[in-house]
């Protein structure tokens, strides 16, 4: 059974209202990516590359079923069906590389350079491997099937005639790269929730979370904390964990003092305090705070909690996109001849928004870094204030910064 042309008016008025969304949405990510050096931490340089496949996919879902009218043979046709090829399943790869970022930082010690090194491999990966299959389809027909690229009821894409396609190179790919950024994701969270809870068992002396030096004891009993003037407030965490600053965005540079938290055998009398402008040696304490600890553990705990609030947008995302168009795709394959209007109209809300959806992320993620502009805007310093626009922090022996900070 074949939708009617009222259904069909309305899978397109949909599919182009939701394109207008996700590309506006887009635009806030370009915008305030190139506006401020404060947005380019690398998960934000890997949403900034995936927007331009969102772009480039809501082009084409824009199109609606115009390329259908046009005729399956024409150039609109093939050309829109191209760009859904290409670009729809590279937003699943790019949310895969950004979960691989977070295991390098949590597992293989990753800083921000080493990070960045990788962008260009996954530009190509994430951009060429679904280039390929697109790219062939114009060149592959036969005399039974037709070519490749056909009608889709909701727009032009692969002809139902070469259906087992549709699975086998594009939801099947999806869905196994889904499954495996989700395995990234529960491995971490198990590891922050089982080092939560060796944190609280442990009373809140620890200013570590361990992930790969197994000989090594997991729990320091004494903390050495220096402040040191910088432009910017930024809570480090050693060298075994990620820091709060990998998963937010740096402070405004009206701070006064910076904050770096160090795990160490130095004595409790190695509380120190340097004043802003001071070249004097830095006075000792009198005596150790031992709550000073309990505002270690709440770091630890905010980076873990930043963390887990990441990792779910990230798996709501994914299942709110691509759950409805497959089991729409799947009950097209077991019944070709019929269409269920419900199922074809979630495909056509859901698939045009993958750019909505990262730029929810984006802004969530980088929430400070907006609100820090906003107010800069509004005291007419806007770029002025970020760390490494006018300050630079002075270089040490010993840095402990690490992981998606840059």
């Amino acid at each position: 059974m074949s939708l009617s042309a009222d259904q069909l008016h309305a899978i397109s008025a949909t599919e182009r209202t939701c394109s207008t969304i996700s590309l506006t949405a887009t635009s806030i990510i370009i915008i305030s990516f190139l506006s401020s050096p404060a947005f380019r931490k690398p998960i934000n340089r890997l949403v900034f590359y995936a927007s331009f496949g969102n772009i480039m996919a809501n082009v084409a879902t824009l199109i609606s079923q115009s390329g259908i009218r046009a005729g399956p043979n024409s150039n609109l046709c093939q050309m829109q069906a191209f760009l859904i090829q290409w670009f729809m399943p590279a937003d699943a790869l790019w949310t895969f590389a950004m979960a691989f970022n977070v295991y390098l930082t949590f597992f293989r010690k990753y800083n921000s350079e080493q990070l960045r090194r990788l962008e260009w491999k996954y530009v190509v990966l994430c951009y060429g491997l679904p280039f390929i299959p697109a790219f062939l389809y114009f060149f592959i027909r036969s005399q039974s099937r037709g070519k490749v690229y056909g009608s889709a009821i909701l727009w032009c894409w692969v002809a139902p005639s070469w259906d087992f396609l549709r699975i086998a190179v594009f939801y099947g790919p999806v869905w196994f790269v889904i499954f495996l950024t989700l395995a990234i994701y529960a491995r971490i969270g198990n590891l922050v929730w089982r080092r939560r809870r060796q944190l609280k068992e442990a009373g809140g002396l620890d200013t570590t979370i361990d992930v790969s030096i197994p000989n090594e004891p997991p729990f320091s009993k004494v903390t050495e904390i220096s402040i040191t003037r910088e432009a910017a407030i930024t809570f480090s965490l050693p060298e075994a964990g990620p820091s709060i600053e990998q998963f937010t965005c740096a402070q405004s540079a009206h701070r006064p003092y910076s904050v770096n938290v160090h795990a160490g055998i130095a004595p409790p009398s190695q509380f120190q305090l340097e004043p802003i402008g001071s070249n004097e040696a830095p006075a000792e304490a009198s005596q150790y705070d031992p709550h000073d600890d309990s505002t270690t553990v709440s770091v630890v705990n905010t980076a873990a909690w930043v963390y887990t609030k990441y990792a779910m947008l990230f798996f709501v995302a994914l299942i709110v996109t691509w759950v409805p168009s497959t089991i729409n795709r799947a009950y097209a394959l077991a019944h070709p001849d019929r269409s269920i209007f419900g199922l074809n109209y979630a495909s056509s809300f859901v698939l045009p928004l993958q750019g909505f959806w990262n730029s929810l992320i984006y802004i969530f993620i980088s929430w400070r870094c907006f609100k820090s502009a906003f107010a800069d805007l509004r005291n007419g310093s806007f770029g002025r204030s970020y760390p490494g626009a006018g300050h630079r922090r002075p270089s040490s022996g010993n840095e402990s910064t690490r992981g998606l900070t840059a």
